[in-house]
């Protein structure tokens, strides 16, 4: 993948926010669902002890970010309880998935068990046959902040990146090759996302900015998204 020139990605990633140099982010964007249910899981490491508040916030989350829509399985088939398996398996995962980043993805375990916790979620959500990257990538930048969102312009912004045969189309899965590919990245501009995850830090539900860092995994979705949607 192409070496970003220094700067690069903090100019994307504040167009992504709407802010120039010391101004602060919108604080009623749609984009703020994933605050909101950030907090929540990172502040409850339990979920399932309030199981309904639980399936809520990440009922809510995914459908402020569009993942609800009217030819969706989630919108046509399925209602608030359909979220307590996934609720369960975060709760099984979180020793694990809490202390994974995207400064994780060049170690092969740390690879294995994001895939392994993409799949167990998606077991959760979806039955086989039924689109799913966007939708559990989604929930694992919600829940842990461990990955991109891999959503559409997520995808098609990596992708113009690509420089050797096969960079393009690899994000259009979560495997070996898309999160070494992530590693990479990230090994390359660590410095940069580093500091745009201490400037950038979350909002809480009362309106107020709090003292928790934004994940790497959600500073390189904000990029990757953001140059996506401006292609």
């Amino acid at each position: 993948m192409r070496t970003l020139e220094p700067g690069n990605i903090t100019n994307v990633v504040r167009n992504f926010l709407h802010v120039s140099e010391g101004v602060k982010p919108s604080k009623t964007s749609r984009s703020r669902s994933w605050d909101y249910c950030y907090n929540y899981f990172q502040d409850h490491p339990q979920p399932t002890q309030d199981l309904e508040r639980s399936c809520l916030q990440l009922g809510y989350y995914l459908a402020s970010w569009g993942m609800l829509r009217g030819s969706t399985y989630l919108f046509a088939e399925t209602n608030m309880r359909h979220y307590a398996k996934a609720i369960q398996v975060i709760e099984d995962l979180n020793p694990t998935m809490r202390e994974i980043d995207a400064d994780s993805y060049l170690n092969p375990l740390a690879r294995a068990q994001i895939i392994g916790a993409y799949d167990a979620l998606r077991k959760a959500l979806v039955p086989d046959g039924v689109a799913h990257v966007t939708l559990v990538g989604k929930v694992m930048l919600g829940v842990w902040g461990c990955l991109p969102s891999f959503d559409t312009y997520f995808r098609r912004g990596f992708g113009k990146m690509a420089e050797r045969r096969g960079e393009k189309t690899a994000f259009c899965r979560v495997n070996d090759l898309s999160l070494s590919l992530l590693g990479e990245f990230m090994g390359r501009h660590h410095n940069e996302i580093a500091s745009l995850a201490v400037e950038y830090k979350t909002l809480d539900f009362g309106g107020e900015f709090t003292a928790r860092c934004l994940p790497f995994a959600k500073v390189i979705d904000m990029y990757g998204f953001q140059r996506g949607y401006a292609a």
